[in-house]
């Protein structure tokens, strides 16, 4: 099976960029897909700031020159656009300039003014947009606003891979509720850990590099209680591409309250989720790193109430996506809620000297699931999926 995005792109952005590796373009210079690609490149600079807004990066364009760039800045701040404009040569002739932008100018008030005004205030005649922004309150108006007022626009170029940078924003927009991606690595024969449940490490630097890429894009990062326990994870941004500009909120999914007894240094920066019935017969309710997981009657498995109450929650700024890191149990049963719209499935060439039959996920996409990145970092082999509308 073909992947649907262009080579080198995944579900992180451009790969190299990630991985701070030197970006080769992948179209002939000057053309609208070349110059797409580096507004691309520009957006991965909002990661970890920008959401729940999206990631959008702006150029502008005449001949062969970039005469102003942009990207949105963190929640609540300037868009894409306007920073372009910002950061524009003040010499450039604009009648002249295509505006590059990898999601549809916002026709709205919100908390920045709407960004199509700029460009129908100025003497831009081209812009080309990767895809339509699917918030109700653009929805191709910002298209149509240019269109109206003689303006050339181009529409779909790199919407496949501008669309996949952005997918939990997509995805929320399109149903209301958070955007949960599943993430792992396995060995050649399936496991994700030994028999002792140790999993470091299975895959390699440039793999781990991606992951934390990953984090930063991601919201929130969950892992289950005993694999807290084994691999006592970090969960934070460190060894990819920088800007290094947020860590992601981080929960521990502990239903039973294994973690109840570790100092609280040990569970610093970590919120866990626990049974509300554990936390009541340890004197531990209302205890501060840890969030009580309703029981509903008859209903041993709390996972299905675990769900619930964390897209219950509110923060600030909005919790809009989740990466679960494991472990395999933690992962089987949220696959079985079917609540995953996104899988990064790594599989290393290491394998353990002991196995388990827990430790094997054993997890393969069906028809529901469609293939979009396979990349190679060294020997580790990388695919992304995400579910079907």
């Amino acid at each position: 099976m073909e992947p649907a995005l262009k080579k080198g792109f995944g579900l992180g952005g451009r790969i190299d960029r990630a991985l701070a590796l030197c970006t080769s373009p992948s179209f002939p210079q000057g053309t609208d897909e070349y110059w797409m690609e580096q507004a691309l490149i520009e957006s991965m600079n909002s990661i970890g700031i920008s959401s729940p807004n999206p990631a959008v990066g702006c150029l502008l364009v005449v001949g062969e020159s970039v005469v102003g760039r942009g990207h949105t800045q963190a929640y609540r701040k300037e868009h894409a656009e306007r920073m372009a404009f910002l950061n524009r040569d003040p010499a450039a002739d604009l009648s002249r300039a295509t505006a590059y932008v990898t999601l549809e100018p916002c026709s709205h008030h919100g908390h920045q003014p709407p960004c199509v005004e700029l460009l129908l205030a100025s003497p831009i005649p081209r812009i080309v947009i990767a895809v339509r922004d699917p918030d109700p309150r653009v929805n191709g108006e910002g298209i149509r606003r240019l269109r109206d007022a003689k303006k050339e626009v181009v529409l779909s170029v790199l919407e496949p891979e501008c669309r996949a940078w952005n997918l939990p924003f997509f995805r929320n927009r399109e149903t209301g509720r958070l955007f949960w991606a599943a993430k792992w690595a396995e060995t050649p024969s399936g496991h994700l850990a030994d028999a002792s449940g140790h999993s470091k490490w299975i895959t390699a630097e440039k793999s781990r590099a991606y992951t934390h890429w990953l984090r930063q894009k991601y919201d929130a990062i969950v892992v289950g209680a005993r694999t807290f326990l084994e691999d006592r994870p970090r969960l934070t941004v460190r060894d990819c591409a920088l800007p290094h500009q947020r860590h992601p909120v981080r929960w521990v999914f502990d239903p039973k309250g294994l973690l109840l007894s570790l100092p609280a240094d040990a569970i610093s920066g970590f919120t866990v989720f626990t049974s509300d019935s554990v936390l009541r017969s340890a004197g531990a309710s209302g205890r501060g790193n840890f969030i009580s997981i309703p029981e509903p009657p008859g209903s041993p498995d709390l996972v299905r109430s675990w769900i619930q109450t964390v897209e219950s929650l509110r923060f600030d700024p909005p919790v809009q996506s989740i990466m679960v890191e494991g472990g395999a149990a933690l992962l089987r049963s949220l696959f079985r809620e079917g609540v995953f719209q996104a899988v990064h499935r790594f599989v290393g060439e290491k394998d353990f000297l002991t196995h388990n039959a827990s430790q094997h996920l054993g997890w393969s996409p069906d028809q529901k699931w469609i293939l979009q990145s396979i990349q190679e970092f060294d020997r580790d082999l990388l695919r992304e999926w995400i579910k079907k509308d």
